[in-house]
C-alpha cells in the first residue's frame, strides 16, 4: 500500500483525483475568434471510445521552488539524500534530473508505517511527459516514460488577406507555427513574400492533439487551400499505414518544384534583377544580377534546392556570402548575410528549405537585406522568371489509396462564408446585439 507525502508532518494516505469530462466539440463556426472542433472518430476509433468515459487526471502537489533545487526540494519533504542520488543516476537515461527546472510539478508516493520510506515518484515535465521512478522489492529504482493516452480532433480556421497572411491568421487566432506550416506547403506555389494579393483567402483543417480535454499541441495540416489573385491552390496530406507520404494537389501531382519560390518566407522585394539600375552607395549606373528581399535582421535564408556549398564565407561588397551548386545546370548565392546557419561550410550538403543564413547587412549595404542570385549553365538569370518542373507525383500503385483518402480530407476543410459579407462570422454577442 501506498501514499502520497505532502510534507513530514503529514504520513497519511492521499489519493487526489479531477474528475475531468473529456468536451465534445461541436462546430461552432467561429472564424476570427476561434478555432472548429470536431472528434476524429473515423482515424482513432479506440480513442473516442475512451473519451467517452470520465477522465481520471492525476493531481501533482509539489513543485521544485524558484531558487531551489530538486534535493533541497526532496529533502524538506523527508526523502533522504541516498535515495536522492539514486533517483537522478536511475532516471539518467530518460532526464537529467540534476538540471531540473523550477516549476516543475512531481507527486511522491510513500509506504505505510510507522516509518515510511519513498517508492514510487512521478515528474510532471508537460502534459505529454511524464517520468516514473519505482522501486522494486530488490531496493532498485526503475525509470519509464508514462505512456499519455492523447486524443485527436480535427480544428479549423479560415481567413482573407486584408495586408498580409500573417495579419490574416493572427484576425482569425491561429497559432503562428501553422502560419508557417500553410506557408511552407505552397512554398512552390506561392511567393509569399511578394505574391500575396488584398483579398486572397485560405482555409486549412488540422489535427488538434488533447489530453483530458485540454490542448497539447498540434499534429500534421489535413488539408489546405489558398485562393491566390483568383487562382485556387489546394493541398491535400496522403498518409500510407500512417506514415505521412506528402502534400499533393487532388489530381494526385507534387506540390513541389525543384526550386522554392523564395529563400525568405516573409518579407517584400525591395529591387528587382535589372541589367542597368542606380547603385545606392556607389551612386553609378551598374547591372543588378539578383533581387533584393527587405526583412528583418536575422530573419532565416533558406536554400532554395538541394545542393553542395561551394562558399560560405565573406566575400568583397556582398558581405557574407554562401554560393550553392544545384546541379550541373543551377546555381544560388545569397549575399548581405548577418551569420551563416549551423553547420554551413563549404563542401556542406545541403537541403531545399534548410536554413543557410540569416539576413543582414554586410558588405556593400544600406539596409539588412538578402540579395539573392539565380545562376543557369554559369549565366545571371532572373530568378523571378524561372518555372520548374514539379517533383514526383503520387505512384501509380498507390494511386487509388490515394483517391479513397481525398473526399474525407478535402470534406474536413471549413466552408466558406458569404463572400458578399465580412470574412469574419460575427461573435455571439454581436448578434444578440443585431451586429
Amino acid at each position: 500500500m501506498y501514499s502520497l507525502r505532502m510534507n513530514r508532518k503529514q504520513y497519511k494516505w492521499l489519493l487526489l483525483f479531477a474528475l475531468t469530462l473529456t468536451p465534445f466539440f461541436v462546430g461552432f463556426g467561429y472564424y476570427a475568434t476561434s478555432p472548429n472542433f470536431e472528434t476524429q472518430s473515423s482515424q482513432n476509433e479506440a480513442t473516442d471510445a475512451v473519451a467517452e468515459k470520465p477522465v481520471i487526471e492525476e493531481v501533482y502537489p509539489n513543485k521544485v521552488k524558484p531558487g531551489s533545487s530538486l534535493y533541497t526540494t526532496l529533502t524538506e519533504l523527508g526523502v533522504d539524500g541516498v535515495t536522492i542520488s539514486q533517483l537522478v543516476e536511475a532516471a539518467k537515461p530518460l532526464s537529467d534530473l540534476s538540471r531540473l527546472r523550477p516549476g516543475v510539478a512531481f507527486q511522491l508516493q510513500f509506504s505505510e508505517g510507522e516509518n515510511p520510506s519513498l517508492e514510487q515518484i512521478k515528474f510532471k515535465f508537460s502534459s505529454l511527459d511524464i517520468l516514473k521512478l519505482s522501486k522494486s522489492e530488490a531496493g532498485e529504482w526503475k525509470a519509464t516514460q508514462v505512456d499519455v493516452p492523447v486524443e485527436t480532433v480535427v480544428a479549423t480556421y479560415k481567413g482573407m488577406v486584408s495586408s498580409s497572411l500573417w495579419e490574416s491568421a493572427i484576425e482569425a487566432d491561429m497559432d503562428p507555427n501553422l502560419t508557417a506550416d500553410l506557408a511552407e506547403i505552397f512554398a512552390w506555389q506561392i511567393d509569399f513574400a511578394r505574391e500575396v494579393r488584398v483579398n486572397d483567402r485560405w482555409r486549412l483543417s488540422v489535427e488538434r492533439r488533447m489530453v483530458h480535454g485540454k490542448p497539447v499541441g498540434w499534429g500534421k495540416i489535413l488539408a489546405a487551400e489558398y485562393v491566390n489573385a483568383g487562382e485556387t491552390y489546394r493541398a491535400v496530406l496522403f498518409q500510407e499505414n500512417g506514415e505521412d507520404i506528402g502534400y499533393f494537389a487532388p489530381d494526385g501531382s507534387s506540390l513541389k518544384r525543384i526550386f522554392l519560390k523564395s529563400p525568405i518566407k516573409y518579407g517584400r522585394i525591395s529591387s528587382r534583377f535589372s541589367r542597368r539600375r542606380f547603385h545606392p552607395i556607389l551612386k553609378v549606373n551598374r547591372p543588378h544580377l539578383g533581387v533584393d528581399y527587405a526583412a528583418a535582421r536575422g530573419t532565416p535564408v533558406r536554400a532554395v534546392g538541394d545542393g553542395e556549398i561551394t562558399y560560405a564565407a565573406r566575400r568583397g561588397g556582398g558581405g557574407n556570402t554562401v554560393m550553392i551548386r544545384h546541379n550541373s545546370v543551377y546555381k544560388t548565392a545569397y549575399k548581405h548575410l548577418s551569420g551563416f546557419g549551423k553547420g554551413i561550410r563549404r563542401g556542406k550538403k545541403v537541403k531545399q528549405g534548410q536554413i543557410i543564413g540569416y539576413v543582414g547587412s554586410t558588405g556593400l549595404s544600406t539596409g539588412p537585406h538578402l540579395h539573392f542570385e539565380f545562376y543557369r549553365s554559369g549565366r545571371f538569370v532572373d530568378p523571378l522568371g524561372q518555372t520548374f518542373p514539379s517533383a514526383d507525383p503520387v505512384p501509380a500503385g498507390k494511386m487509388a489509396l490515394f483517391k479513397s483518402q481525398l473526399p474525407q480530407m478535402v470534406a474536413s476543410l471549413p466552408q466558406w462564408p458569404d463572400m458578399s459579407l465580412s470574412m469574419r462570422e460575427p461573435r455571439e454577442e454581436e448578434k444578440s446585439k443585431g451586429l
